[in-house]
């Protein structure tokens, strides 16, 4: 089973594509908010699962209104949107960065619309013992961004990733084209989000965190796994980097496909 949808969410057509059979998987972007981020590891696991992946609000095929700063809390409503228009009550959630803190703050709000959530590496930076370091880093960022735009702001930000070797010569290094929407509007918001761990724990949500190996101390996989111990829930580790569905996918979607198995029985 294969193809595409809109969801309609608070003045917003939200693009996705699904494709495989078995229960239903939905893959939730961060920077970038594209559907096609997540399609190579779609294809992966379409034999066991219906994997539904959208373009998030104000990209890619998303509409929205451009001027409005990311909101976590209609994100997770977007994300309940897909579940439903793919007519099911709940799903089994996949988020990665951004998409882990919006996976997060759906688990908040809306426990019902889910079966079983992995958070890979989700940058709430605001939980951790060194908050004020990556807070500032956040607005030294933005604020590159605001006066040179993102050929000043994506060195920095991709400076903070851990666990990825140089590309090799000749390779285009230049920015997805959600970026400049990524900085202007989201990346502020999704950095200083703090999850409420104690309404996740009362809303009894089947929850595991997740970080890749390569990803060591990156504040990202410490964010992982200081979740886990504060909630508590299970964490993993799982192969590669921050973007290893993407790098490293076969290895990626097998550990995946592991933990979803475990959050099934």
């Amino acid at each position: 089973m294969t193809g595409t949808g809109i969801a309609h969410s608070e003045d917003a057509d939200i693009a996705y594509d699904y494709e495989g059979d078995g229960p239903l998987l939905l893959t939730i972007a961060g920077a970038g908010g594209a559907a096609m981020s997540f399609a190579a590891l779609a294809h992966a696991l379409a034999d066991e699962f219906t994997v539904v992946r959208y373009d998030r609000r104000g990209n890619s095929r998303s509409s929205s209104d451009v001027a409005a700063e990311l909101d976590l809390a209609q994100q997770a409503r977007d994300a309940a949107a897909v579940i439903h228009a793919m007519g099911a009550e709940k799903a089994y959630i996949f988020g990665n960065s951004g998409g882990a803190n919006i996976s997060l703050k759906l688990a908040e709000n809306l426990p019902e619309v889910i079966a079983g959530l992995v958070a890979h590496e989700p940058p709430a930076t605001a939980i951790l013992p060194d908050a004020a370091t990556w807070l500032a880093f956040t607005q030294q960022v933005h604020a590159a961004y605001l006066a040179q735009g993102l050929r000043a702001a994506m060195p920095l930000f991709i400076g903070s990733l851990v666990g990825f070797d140089p590309p090799p010569p000749g390779v285009n290094m230049a920015p997805g084209p959600n970026m400049d929407f990524f900085m202007s509007k989201e990346f502020v918001r999704i950095s200083n989000y703090a999850p409420d761990l104690e309404a996740i724990a009362r809303n009894k949500v089947h929850l595991v965190t997740a970080a890749g190996r390569r990803s060591a101390d990156a504040y990202y996989a410490r964010t992982a796994r200081l979740i886990a111990e504060r909630l508590p829930c299970r964490y993993v580790e799982v192969p590669g980097n921050h973007l290893a569905f993407l790098n490293d996918t076969a290895a990626f979607a097998a550990a995946l496909r592991e933990v979803l198995h475990q959050l099934a029985a």
